[in-house]
């Protein structure tokens, strides 16, 4: 079992609490610091001084002129390691790195047809190359991977929580029952965290927010398939085992146009997904074998890709509209590439508000993704910070740090 330090509870106004306060603010002066957390000054001093030492925070701003630090402010230190990020599809892979406040250091973009995921070579061969081309990408922007923190991996597929299983992965069902964490275990001793990419988009959008933890939020992933992830008061809702966000496997009307791991019968995914568009549109003799297809098409006008599109929206909004009614969240975030396609987007956004309470819609808002193409990775990274940089973990490195500045005096 992978249980993470991100969910492993820390004690107000610890190190690690501090820090994370730090993280959530910004700069902050130690005056802030203690009107925050309710320490006297000095044991502020005392929080701030031990996450230097550890590596974790340095002040900024500038000292007066008499010496004294009423300019300065203390800030995250991003210049103590790295992380790795990974966005793993059916066809493309996509690496990048970023620092320890989140600044971005260095980034494959997409490599199509960089790693076969079809079972070919087997995950174990995959998950090798994947690792020894984070490697060659961390040398060559000048990085030493012994300075890696920690790693984390989206992948297109329902993840078992907390052990990181892979479940029924529709992009290599032979996958299934796999833990990708004990496969790179083989390779660093970092931690390595395997996430769904719609719940690594749902964290990218939360991340934009003033008050993150406050944020209320359902992302939806359209593309060939079509995923969801949950933000529940600013934190990544899994559910008891996983499942939480699969609104794709609900049945809707209509007949599947492409099988699905579920089982479930005409689930939304099989009748109203990119794929199932494309499988629809193929059998009535369209020209279309991508998603990319899809949306050239509908910017022409074509009547058929255009009535599929509505009529596609129109179911995934009716399932929205349940959801939302539950839920009552603040933000619907779209993302994929299907959520570029006008007629689609126009249709959820009808069919969802036509379902929802008014009380849930008046607070609603349906919008796109900050960063479509970028939000997948983004928050793959902030999955990877958040479990190095979290409360508890912290509270063992600065206590580690402690003993080895005790020891060495």
């Amino acid at each position: 079992m992978h249980r993470r330090y991100q969910d492993r509870a820390s004690a107000p106004g610890s190190l690690g609490d501090v820090l994370r306060l730090i993280r959530s603010h910004g700069a902050v002066s130690r005056s802030g610091l203690a009107r925050m957390t309710g320490l006297a000054p000095s044991t502020v001093a005392l929080r701030v001084d031990a996450l230097a030492a550890a590596g974790l925070v340095h002040e900024v701003g500038s000292i007066g002129a008499l010496g004294d630090r009423r300019g300065r402010r203390v800030a995250l230190d991003g210049s103590h390691g790295f992380v790795l990020a990974v966005d793993l599809g059916a066809n493309h892979v996509r690496a990048a790195i970023a620092d320890l406040t989140g600044a971005e250091l260095a980034d494959t973009g997409v490599l199509e047809h960089g790693v076969p995921l079809t079972g070919a070579v087997g995950a174990r061969e995959t998950v090798a190359q994947l690792w020894r081309r984070s490697v060659t990408l961390m040398r060559d922007s000048g990085l030493d991977p012994a300075a890696l923190r920690a790693v984390a991996v989206g992948v297109p597929a329902p993840v078992a929580h907390p052990d990181d299983r892979l479940v029924a992965p529709s992009f290599a069902p032979d996958w299934d029952g796999i833990v990708l964490a004990d496969l790179f275990a083989e390779h660093t001793a970092v931690p390595v965290l395997v996430e769904n990419d719609a719940n690594l988009i749902a964290l990218a959008e939360r991340s934009d927010q003033h008050e993150p933890e406050q944020s209320q939020l359902i992302a939806v992933k359209l593309g060939t398939r079509i995923g969801s992830g949950i933000i529940a008061r600013g934190r990544l809702h899994r559910g008891i085992g996983g499942a939480a966000g699969e609104l794709a496997h609900t049945a809707v009307d209509g007949t599947s146009a492409i099988g699905c791991t579920c089982g479930v019968p005409n689930c939304l995914e099989s009748v109203a997904s990119g794929g199932a568009l494309i499988a629809r549109l193929q059998k009535a003799g369209v020209a279309v074998t991508s998603t990319a297809d899809l949306l050239a098409l509908a910017a022409q006008g074509d009547p058929a890709v255009v009535d599929e599109l509505r009529d596609a929206g129109v179911r995934i909004g009716r399932v929205l509209g349940v959801v939302v009614n539950f839920f009552n969240p603040k933000e619907i975030v779209l993302a994929g590439s299907m959520s570029a396609a006008p007629p689609l987007v126009s249709a959820i956004r009808s069919e969802l508000y036509r379902m929802c309470l008014p009380l849930a819609a008046d607070a609603l808002e349906v919008r796109a993704s900050r960063a479509a193409q970028d939000a997948a990775i983004r928050g793959a990274s902030i999955l990877a910070l958040d479990e190095f940089l979290a409360p508890a973990r912290v509270d063992e490195l600065a206590g580690r740090a402690a003993l080895r500045t005790a020891s060495a005096g």
